[in-house]
């Protein structure tokens, strides 16, 4: 059996890509920060407990920011002895710290639920400097996530993109609670209460969704079915047969293993020539899928002989 192993950068990505991904993760960092606190204080001023619960989760949103920046530092690292396969990973235990954070969120909006209940603080005092607070914020909301979502496209990053999708959840959050303030001008006051009991649904949902990719990843789920890699190869000139296609990692840097059978009389140097043709197949397929590569074994064995084979 030959083993050919084929070191791949990602496909597609800028010179500078990982410098591109901290630009939009600092610049985003910065208005969920000012968004954040905008919101918190005058959620405690108003004493409304779904704008502070909203504060928080927009808090939370620096909070993973910040991991993120430091997991795409470490990611970006070149593989090393103690780390042959890359430090990609980190990306998935920085989205593990992100998830927990949400977690403890969402608990502490419940505390403050539960003694909102038991009639420990006040009705909400909304003004109209809490509507504009509101208002600015999901706007700035919106902004982020368009931009996140169409750099995560371009740079095909999955970091900015989940980053995204975690941002657009506070559009949704934020409408919600605008919703509610509405509700206690009319005299509803419960309303705030229901509210915050929304943010915390949407906030274990994000959290839920965020625990669940990265643990997927850790675990070895495949970024790519056997059946759709089979598929991008079995057609190759000189591939007899696929005898067995994994992948592991994240779409955005697949880690993906060929087992295929040859003619039992290829030579190396037609084996070679194999190597780059599935090489720039997969790749270019799962670039097609909105990913990358990270690295691709390719490993050979002969097909059994034939009559017709041998006359070949």
């Amino acid at each position: 059996m030959v083993l050919n192993r084929v070191e791949c950068n990602t496909t597609g990505y800028p010179v500078n890509h990982t410098n591109d991904i901290q630009r939009v993760l600092v610049i985003t960092l910065i208005l969920n920060i000012a968004v954040a606190f905008g919101k918190i204080v005058v959620g405690m001023a108003a004493g409304a407990l779904a704008i502070v619960a909203d504060g928080f989760h927009s808090l939370m949103d620096g909070a993973g920011n910040i991991a993120a920046l430091v997991a795409n530092a470490i990611a970006s690292r070149p593989p090393d002895d103690d780390h042959p396969y890359g430090h990609h990973r980190f990306e998935n235990i920085g989205a593990l710290v992100i998830g927990v954070l949400l977690l403890v969120t969402a608990w502490e909006v419940v505390q403050s639920v539960v003694a909102r209940l038991f009639g420990e603080g006040g009705t909400p005092q909304i003004t109209p400097l809490t509507i504009g607070v509101l208002v600015g914020t999901l706007a700035v909301n919106i902004v982020v996530s368009t931009y996140q979502r169409r750099e995560g496209r371009r740079l095909r990053s999955q970091l900015l993109l989940a980053d995204a999708e975690n941002t657009r959840a506070d559009v949704y959050v934020t409408l919600s609670v605008l919703g509610s303030t509405g509700f206690v001008l009319l005299g509803a006051a419960w309303m705030d209460t229901l509210a915050a009991l929304v943010v915390v649904g949407l906030i274990v949902r994000a959290a839920w969704r965020v625990l669940g990719s990265a643990g997927g990843v850790l675990v070895d789920t495949a970024p790519y079915s056997p059946d759709q890699l089979q598929a991008w190869v079995c057609d190759l000139p000189d591939v007899h047969r696929v005898v067995r296609a994994r992948s592991r990692g994240t779409a955005d840097a697949a880690h993906i293993d060929i087992d295929v059978q040859v003619h039992p009389t290829t030579t190396i140097a037609q084996a070679e020539n194999v190597t780059g043709a599935i090489r720039a197949q997969v790749e270019q397929c799962v670039y097609d899928c909105g990913g990358n590569v990270a690295e691709i074994e390719v490993h050979y064995s002969p097909a059994r002989a034939t009559a017709e084979m041998l006359a070949v």
